[in-house]
């Protein structure tokens, strides 16, 4: 009989394989490269970057991607997921996974997402359907 400790394992082990090998693997990761900035405050407000016109900018404001590097990632993430997901069934995925594990053994256990959560009860309450009637606009108005 499979119990719901075991199901919640198996979900926890497969979301840390798919952590590791879909966002870690891609150009998320590449952002924990390079050289770091020394923080003295450990939060980083101690910290700026000048820009080529001079600009001094708060680290915390600092935007990491640009659009397209961003685009260039998520899509990325998603032909990984995508393709997780199209062989979840393959041995040779399994095999992989299997030999990938230890990567992730000192990983934080998952735990579910309270803001996705919400947003499947707001979805199961009707609410959001009910929030998508289309309103009264003014027929000038271009989209």
């Amino acid at each position: 009989m499979v119990t719901e400790t075991m199901v919640r394992r198996g979900t926890a082990s497969m979301a840390k394989s798919m952590g590791l090998m879909c966002f870690a693997d891609s150009g998320l990761g590449k952002l924990t490269e390079g050289e770091r900035p020394v923080t003295r405050t450990g939060d980083y407000s101690d910290v700026v970057v000048v820009d080529a016109d001079g600009r001094i900018i708060p680290w915390q404001r600092v935007a990491r991607f640009d659009a397209k590097e961003m685009r260039r990632t998520r899509r990325e993430i998603v032909d990984k997921l995508f393709t997780f997901l199209l062989n979840m069934q393959e041995t040779e995925l399994e095999a992989l996974r299997d030999h990938r594990r230890s990567e992730t053994s000192k990983w934080d256990s998952p735990k579910e997402d309270a803001g996705l959560k919400k947003q499947m009860e707001v979805l199961a309450s009707g609410i959001v359907e009910s929030a998508r009637q289309p309103a009264a606009t003014d027929s000038t108005k271009k989209c």
